[in-house]
């Protein structure tokens, strides 16, 4: 039995199509995954200071109860503010303690700025990721003063993984100038 001309074809339900009429709303699409795609890049970078201020902690505990061990991403200036304060506990034995709580108080001060850094990073403010990337690459020349090569390249990787969330912010953050100036004009 062929249908009436009045009939559908197609007893499914049609996908709505797009309306020709509304030029916007590709363009509302577009921003929206843009916006997306630049918040995940932020949360990448600031990802990635979280982490270096975390091993940087474990790594003054395990420090702190002489292990031998430590993670290569942390910070190389906390390691060597905790060898400081641990070789001038060791020589001043009446004052080791007040030795032991200034390089602990030198630690968590550090640690604080490198999560705020990424906690700030994660609210988009893009210039902390330059910043913190020239630190964090200042601190892997340490690694590499005292020759602790595995230290310096586990540092280049995590530059590389800033530098990687750091690429789509900048050109996304371009594009975004270029269409407010136009739309300014």
């Amino acid at each position: 039995m062929q249908p009436s001309p009045n009939e559908s074809r197609n007893q499914f339900p049609q996908a709505p199509q797009p309306s020709v009429q509304d030029p916007f709303s590709s363009q509302q699409g577009q921003a929206a995954l843009k916006a997306q795609y630049l918040q995940q890049a932020y949360n990448a970078a600031g990802s990635n200071f979280y982490s270096i201020a975390i091993l940087s902690l474990i790594n003054s505990v395990i420090n702190y109860f002489q292990g031998s061990i430590y993670f290569p991403v942390g910070l190389g200036i906390t390691q060597l503010i905790d060898g400081f304060a641990y070789a001038l506990q060791q020589e001043a034995s009446e004052t080791g303690t007040l030795f032991f709580g200034i390089g602990a108080v030198l630690d968590i001060m550090i640690f604080g700025v490198v999560a705020l850094f990424g906690f700030f990073i994660r609210k988009q403010i893009s210039w902390l990721i330059v910043l913190g990337a020239v630190l964090y690459l200042l601190d892997g020349i340490l690694f590499l003063l005292f020759q602790d090569w595995i230290g310096a390249g586990f540092h280049a990787y995590f530059l590389y993984r800033i530098w990687v969330s750091w690429r789509p912010i900048s050109k996304l953050s371009k594009t975004d100038d270029t269409q407010s100036a136009i739309g300014t004009l």
